[in-house]
């Protein structure tokens, strides 16, 4: 049932636009500035506490129905299934959001450009003493937003169902939003950082790994080889970087302190292209995968 439940979500967030107006999480939101206000109380433990009073309501919510609905009717579970792995994709379809960056781009809207850049690359920088660091910065948040908004979210969901899926998503929320309440905040935060890279680190390297099958599997190897101990170095926040030296090496690009570099500077939106049909091919080689697990009764 997981194959069919991925299909048929992956298949919403392509085809109906309205499901990123959904995903605003502002009931998280509402959460977190809870928890801001008794910042003293959840502090503890060096913010583990306060991230798990947090967690605990939306996946005790979602642990409960996964598991009645479960048991009550395969139909109904299918399609809360679906219901809960679309609203965890996101938080908008990056596709999309390229198309609007692209146009605005070739209209030579500046503003709007960096407004869709900014909601592509999530935490990257864009640098501006670069000429292209608008441009590179969405190629890198390219390489990267594919895990965070779908592989990762299919990866648990496959490992722990629904409930999965929404923890996925809600550590990468917390990550962003907790990080922007202040130092007031900042343990509580750090534990979510802490969190997200735990749930991130295992997908990331599936991820590369398909990177690796699509894209061109010898300079993959070679930057591995050359950049595994600057990964290991923090292995919270290596993923970031892993993904955009795999996904830039399985393209043939080269990277360098600042990000991707390419050989024609002039053709950056047919880099970003390139990008994003890596990222294509790679959901396809997921589900490829996810089709013989479950072949197998594995899944």
């Amino acid at each position: 049932m997981n194959l069919i439940v991925i299909l048929l979500s992956l298949f919403v967030e392509r085809f109906a636009p309205s499901v990123d107006e959904v995903r605003e999480y502002r009931w998280l939101q509402r959460i977190i500035d809870f928890t801001v206000t008794h910042s003293k109380i959840f502090a503890a433990g060096g913010g583990v506490v306060g991230l798990l009073l947090i967690l605990l309501v939306p996946i005790l919510i979602i642990g409960f129905l996964q598991a009645n609905i479960a048991e009550w009717n395969p139909l109904a579970y299918l399609v809360f299934s679906v219901i809960v792995l679309v609203y965890s994709f996101g938080p908008a379809n990056l596709q999309r959001q390229l198309k609007h960056y692209i146009a605005a781009c070739d209209a030579g809207n500046e503003e709007a450009a960096r407004r869709y850049a900014t909601s592509i690359i999530a935490r990257g920088k864009i640098r501006d003493d670069d000429e292209y660091g608008l441009h590179r910065a969405v190629l890198d948040g390219v390489l990267v937003e594919n895990n965070e908004r779908l592989l990762g979210v299919i990866f648990w969901f496959v490992v722990l169902g629904p409930i999965g899926a929404v923890l996925f998503r809600i550590s990468s929320v917390l990550r962003d939003d907790l990080f922007r309440e202040g130092e007031a905040f900042e343990s509580v935060a750090e534990s979510a950082r802490i969190l997200h890279g735990i749930l991130v680190w295992i997908p990331a390297r599936l991820t590369a790994l398909a990177y690796a099958l699509t894209g061109s599997f010898i300079d993959v190897l070679e930057c591995w080889r050359h950049n595994t101990s600057r990964w290991t170095h923090d292995w919270v926040a290596g993923s970031r970087s892993l993904l955009i030296a795999i996904g830039a090496s399985a393209l043939q690009f080269r990277t360098c302190r600042d990000g991707v570099e390419v050989d024609d500077p002039s053709d950056w939106h047919g880099h970003i292209d390139s990008a994003h049909k890596l990222s294509s091919r790679t959901i396809v080689v997921w589900l490829v995968v996810i089709a013989l697990l479950t072949m197998w009764g594995w899944t």
